[in-house]
């Protein structure tokens, strides 16, 4: 091991520095099956050093088990991987990481109970056989400071947002020195400048020589940072090394789709609304906890057949406000009214009954019970729906294909465990239990973090029925793209106040950024 005192910045630069006319990575019609599902059917892709290759498909099109396979987590049933021109077996990640290998996930894998510190300490065992933890800290305020990811090396993880927890695990790989980066959907939690600071760093590794595969599902994306694309689908290889300066956005998505869609916009933003407001908040106020800013006086209404989108930067009061408006938590001052009704009994349960239901921010910590079925989950909303606390699987099971069929969102077997299923599938399931009946107010956040092309329209597709329908939607979301193709109005918000409240047809993404990073007074 190596003692942290010896490590410094300038020294991982330049041991990073490759030889970029020479391929990085080399990987040769992989193989992986489980059971009788063919994840990853002859899968080829190279990655030069300095280059971003972007790797696109839909939710199972086989881009996470790839990318699992390079890390070490699964074993490919056939096919080999090359590396700086050698052929090696990665057992473990333990060996992907001491060949130079770093991959961050989707679903961020830090320890909650433990310090930002002392989750790099462990990973990149900087340490030695002795933390030390004043030299940890330095490293992670020096890379902080290089790469604009702003995180306090003694917070408690478990304190922190899905923002943050997302720029700790940057952190955390890049002082382990990896030649090459695998990030699977690195934007999904980050805000617009949030994005451009992400693409600095990934620009400023392209300098050092290291190469970057990224999955990804937004072409804007694509186009603003890969050098070359590859598609799967179906497990299979539809596009191989494509430079993406030679294909159309219209024939990536038909090629991770096999065929065209539709992007879904509110067509008559700002008129299809009513006149009475539906949701109102007014003076809500929650004190700072852990990270967040917490909520300083926060008002606003919602009217009947309207979105208010909410755009701000992870940390500054979303959360708290999206936990206050479905009963998470209540208020230290302030009400909500739902048609003129003051809801004043905390709780999720007494606010769905009246009439207001929430898609959470974030599935895993704050709606996936360990070890339940999809249909038991689906008994557990049932039954927290209703006045009788009834848990009735089979009842639940046959309600939720109804929804399913009809709503269209394809869902994961209901005999499944849904902890054991991807981000995306785990997605479809929320969504579908809250889209099932029309409510009177709609709290949603992120509804598309980590969905597909196609699936994404089609919960877009979703909210806007659910404005047709005379709910009252607020859309919590850090895609300012999702918000102004979605919003009647986009409410931003900064340092836990609204900084601004503007009409989403006349306005951009340049003055709803400048809204996100002032203090509002």
């Amino acid at each position: 091991m190596v003692d942290s005192a010896e490590i410094d910045l300038t020294r991982l630069e330049q041991d990073a520095k490759l030889d970029s006319t020479k391929n990085l990575l080399e990987v040769f019609k992989i193989c992986k099956t489980f059971g009788t599902l063919r994840a990853n059917h002859d899968v080829s892709f190279t990655l030069k050093a300095g280059e971003v290759h972007a790797l696109l498909g839909e939710n199972g099109a086989g881009k996470s088990t790839l990318m699992k396979i390079l890390y070490g987590i699964q074993k490919a049933d056939s096919g080999s991987i090359t590396f700086m021109g050698k052929v090696v077996n990665i057992d473990s990640p333990a060996i992907a990481r001491n060949l130079g290998l770093g991959m961050v996930f989707q679903d961020l894998r830090l320890i909650p109970a433990l310090t930002v510190w002392e989750n790099v300490a462990l990973h990149t065992k900087l340490g030695g056989k002795i933390l030390r933890k004043n030299n940890i800290c330095e490293l992670i305020d020096q890379a902080s400071q290089r790469y604009g990811l702003a995180v306090d090396p003694n917070a408690k993880v478990g304190d922190l947002s899905i923002g943050e927890w997302q720029r700790v695990e940057l952190i955390k790989v890049l002082l382990a020195g990896a030649k090459v980066l695998i990030l699977d959907e690195p934007t999904s939690v980050l805000a617009p400048q949030e994005v451009d600071a992400l693409f600095d760093i990934i620009r400023r590794l392209k300098n050092d020589g290291v190469g970057i595969v990224i999955i990804t599902h937004k072409l804007r994306e694509v186009r603003a940072i890969a050098d070359r694309v590859s598609v799967l689908r179906g497990g299979k290889q539809i596009l191989c090394d494509l430079p993406a300066q030679d294909i159309t956005n219209d024939d990536l998505v038909k090629a991770m789709v096999g065929e065209f869609v539709n992007p879904i916009t509110n067509s008559d933003r700002g008129s299809g609304s009513s006149s009475q407001s539906t949701l109102v908040a007014l003076d809500l106020t929650l004190r700072a906890h852990g990270e967040g800013t917490g909520l300083k006086g926060v008002d606003f209404d919602v009217k009947s057949g309207e979105i208010l989108g909410i755009a701000g930067i992870a940390g500054n009061g979303q959360r708290e406000l999206a936990d206050l408006l479905t009963g998470a938590r209540m208020a230290d001052r302030g009400d909500i009214e739902l048609k003129g009704q003051r809801l004043t009994v905390a709780g999720p349960k007494h606010y769905r009954m009246a009439g207001m239901l929430g898609v959470v921010a974030d599935p895993i910590r704050e709606f996936v019970v360990p070890g339940l079925t999809v249909a038991e989950h689906a008994a557990l909303w049932l039954a927290t729906s209703s006045k009788k606390l009834r848990f009735d699987i089979g009842s639940a099971t046959k309600w939720l294909h109804q929804v399913a069929d009809r709503i269209g969102l394809p869902l994961a077997p209901s005999s499944k465990r849904l902890d054991q299923l991807s981000g995306g599938n785990i997605q479809r399931v929320i969504l579908t239990l809250a889209f099932a009946d029309p409510s009177q107010g709609l709290v949603v956040s992120y509804p598309t973090r980590g969905l597909d092309v196609r699936t994404a329209e089609m919960t877009h597709g979703l909210l806007i029925d659910a404005r047709k329908q005379g709910t009252a939607v607020v859309l919590i979301s850090e895609d300012i793209d999702e918000l102004l193709s979605l919003s009647d109005r986009i409410a931003v918000i900064s340092h836990g106040r609204i900084s601004g409240l503007l009409e989403a047809k006349n306005t951009d993404r340049l003055e709803i950024g400048r809204l996100m990073t002032q203090e509002a007074s």
